[in-house]
């Protein structure tokens, strides 16, 4: 909302201004180059500060949490069982358990040591173990190549926070990923 209001306001002192105006057929002076891309120069660098690069190729919100730690993953004997939210856990799924996000929450996991990203859905509470910031299923460990190690240092964002041109750069996988969390 406030990213809409800055905008609306910049473009209505962009077309007041003699200057700096769009030809939108409002104004019958044509524009130049040079003013053309101070404007989109300076709207860019309003975009700019709405968001932050916490990876490569990944923005979020400048207001939202990005959780860095070690994830883990549980599988074969919590197979079958109930979750927190009442789901059957099936190591098969895409989903997480976390003990600060909100049950239902989609998140970007990303394996900080080979840049592999997933995207889950947390339905249980854990992990349990001290240090550990979330507990992934076992197929989304390998997705994430973790399997190996049992343990990787991850960056746990919630999509809602990602910013436009992170959502479109990963856009097949995340639609792909939700797919395999029911």
């Amino acid at each position: 909302m406030k990213l809409l209001t800055a905008l609306i306001l910049l473009l209505g002192v962009a077309l007041g201004s003699e200057e700096l105006s769009l030809e939108l057929g409002l104004k019958k002076k044509r524009k130049t180059l040079v003013e053309l891309r101070e404007f989109r120069q300076a709207l860019s660098e309003l975009l700019r500060e709405e968001f932050r690069e916490v990876a490569p190729g990944i923005k979020v919100k400048k207001d939202c949490k990005v959780e860095r730690g070690i994830a883990s993953w549980y599988g074969g004997r919590f197979h079958g069982r109930k979750t927190a939210n009442g789901e059957i856990y099936d190591l098969f799924k895409f989903t997480a358990a976390s003990r600060t996000l909100p049950l239902g929450t989609y998140v970007l996991v990303r394996n900080e040591e080979n840049g592999k990203v997933i995207t889950v859905r947390v339905n249980d509470r854990g992990p349990y173990i001290d240090g550990r910031i979330i507990d992934l299923s076992q197929a989304a460990a390998y997705k994430l190549g973790m399997m190996l190690d049992g343990v990787a240092m991850v960056q746990v964002i919630p999509l809602r926070c990602l910013a436009p041109e992170s959502l479109t750069r990963y856009y097949d996988s995340i639609i792909i990923d939700i797919a395999n969390t029911y």
